[in-house]
């Protein structure tokens, strides 16, 4: 590496052209990744709401059930209490009121409380009270003095206390008031109770609700909420995910929290994003190595070349060996860079064309998260075909054999305009002038208006219509100026050279689309055909990009025109 190599920058240019590659493929990926794994997250939160909504109205039926049964009860007892002797009380059973442990109806006599009637509805022994616990104590005097429906702190019943293991379980006893028809006599409580694990078991047992886990809580104190009763707690969570929901019990504010019992997605879709991500890298990765081997074999040759001119500047024929072994070498790079490109572009093509035709023939059949996966793996390839072909065409610019004919420069205008107007989002504004007829190579004169018009639309600011003015200027010799006028962003003055560079974006782009190419490919078309390309500010705001042509139709005939001048220089 010499002095002159690094002030010039040569020895800098390959990295910093697969560096930025790199980081283009980079950002697309984890942009790609970020999306994937936002819509999985998203997914996944709405399987566990739906089967945690469908806990919480299974739970909400069997609460009903139980007060509706209760209150049905207290109806009978305060119009006939006869009504519920051993008879009118054999109907309840575990099949009607599944998770309830007994039933009693309860009278205040002379002071006491006497239990009028009662059954066990699990068909074990419900056993005698000498006196009610003081959560059931304070439950009835809340029903009597409201008239409603009371629920008791969760507790341990009498009878369980002597029991162990699981079947010692937190029970809820629901207490309704007993009252005349007419509302004016008190006769007493109707007592349901229910043993809080038995009960959410039955609630959730039989309703499909396997794929879940499930706890209950007296949320009482907010601050410090009970743990009451818990379904398939043997089973450990699929995830991290939990959805709590309230209950309501009585006058109990419960808390129903539900967590994965099994995956809520399947392991492919779940590690989708990581995939996409490693891929991503290792594509890009991959053309980043690519654009260096490039860059660097194409500064090898510059150098050879430098060498043996320097070398042989004396020696005729050895000057111009030196240049036919240049040219060959280029050819080669060119050729190269074309079969890397099309290997390049063949897989990308695929993934774009199975991506659209997966989604026109099975789209209806996918859920949205799936198709905005096919949405995000298609945008994200077009723009890296996009990067090969900007890399392509700049590579192949300087190489390509240049068919010089006479080119109506608005008819070339009038293409390029209606084909810019038929893609763009907003209606743009663009007045083609006068154009007078030059002599070029006509793909690429079309090439390079192209990239100008194409900037002129896109750089625009957000929400406005662009503005563009194509005029010409004829000067002196033959040579015409063309202009390509906007009311767009504009470019600093500082900025004015170097955005001609290779892969350079001033700040104001950032946001905008592209590869920072069209430019450096503009300048080599420019120079193929001898003139030079340029960028002015436009009063009033934007920009006027130009370039310049040579108009002699006739010279070119005799070899003088500008091209066979500069190619022979």
């Amino acid at each position: 590496m010499t002095m002159r190599d690094l002030v010039r920058g040569r020895t800098w240019r390959g990295p910093a052209l697969a560096s930025t590659v790199l980081a283009l493929g980079l950002a697309a990926t984890g942009a790609g990744a970020l999306a994937l794994h936002s819509a999985e997250k998203d997914c996944a939160d709405a399987v566990l709401r739906v089967r945690a909504g469908a806990t919480q109205a299974a739970v909400s039926a069997a609460v009903a059930r139980h007060t509706t049964t209760a209150q049905h009860l207290a109806a009978l007892a305060g119009n006939a209490p006869a009504a519920l002797d051993a008879a009118g009380l054999a109907r309840l059973s575990r099949s009607t009121l599944p998770g309830a442990y007994d039933v009693r109806l309860i009278a205040p006599d002379a002071g006491r409380l006497t239990a009028v009637a009662g059954r066990p509805i699990d068909g074990t022994a419900s056993g005698t009270w000498t006196a009610p616990p003081p959560e059931v104590t304070a439950a009835m005097d809340v029903a009597r003095d409201t008239g409603q429906l009371a629920v008791s702190a969760p507790h341990l019943l009498p009878h369980d206390r002597a029991l162990t293991g699981t079947r010692r379980q937190l029970s809820f006893v629901l207490v309704v008031p007993a009252r005349s028809a007419d509302g004016a006599e008190f006769r007493g409580w109707v007592l349901l109770s229910l043993r809080a694990g038995d009960f959410l078991a039955e609630a959730l047992g039989s309703g499909g609700h396997a794929a879940v886990t499930a706890a209950l809580a007296d949320a009482g104190d907010p601050a410090a909420p009970v743990g009451v009763a818990a379904w398939n707690a043997e089973i450990a969570p699929a995830g991290p995910e939990t959805v709590a929901l309230p209950v309501a019990f009585g006058q109990r504010q419960l808390t129903l929290t539900v967590r994965p019992g099994t995956p809520l997605m399947s392991e492919t879709r779940r590690h989708l994003d990581t995939l996409v991500l490693i891929g991503g890298v290792l594509f890009s990765a991959a053309l980043g190595a690519l654009v260096l081997v490039l860059v660097a074999a194409r500064e090898r040759s510059a150098t050879s070349a430098r060498r043996a001119l320097a070398d042989r500047r004396a020696d005729a024929d050895a000057l111009l060996l030196a240049q036919s072994a240049l040219r060959e070498r280029e050819a080669e790079l060119a050729g190269f860079s074309a079969l890397a490109a099309d290997r390049l572009r063949a897989p990308l093509t695929n993934v774009v064309s199975y991506a659209d035709l997966l989604a026109e023939e099975s789209g209806p059949r996918l859920d949205p998260a799936a198709l905005g996966f096919l949405d995000t793996i298609g945008r994200s390839t077009r723009r890296m075909l996009h990067v090969v072909d900007e890399l392509l065409a700049y590579t192949l610019a300087s190489e390509a054999p240049l068919l010089l004919e006479p080119v109506d420069l608005a008819r070339v205008a009038d293409e390029v305009v209606a084909a810019h107007v038929a893609i763009s989002p907003t209606l743009p504004s663009i007045d083609v002038g006068p154009l007078p007829v030059v002599t070029a190579d006509a793909a690429l004169l079309r090439q390079l208006l192209d990239h100008l018009v194409g900037n002129a639309v896109t750089y625009v600011r957000h929400g406005a219509a662009a503005r563009v003015t194509i005029g010409a200027r004829q000067s002196a010799n033959g040579w015409w100026r063309i202009e390509v006028a906007d009311r767009g962003i504009g470019i600093p003055a500082e900025h004015h050279r170097r955005v001609f560079a290779p892969f350079y974006r001033t700040p104001a782009a950032e946001g905008y689309p592209g590869t920072g190419l069209g430019l450096a490919t503009c300048q080599r078309i420019a120079g193929l055909h001898g003139g030079q390309v340029g960028v002015e500010p436009n009063p009033g705001g934007g920009s006027v990009f130009w370039f310049t042509v040579f108009d002699g139709q006739s010279d070119h005939q005799s070899g003088e025109h500008p091209v066979f001048l500069a190619h022979r220089a």
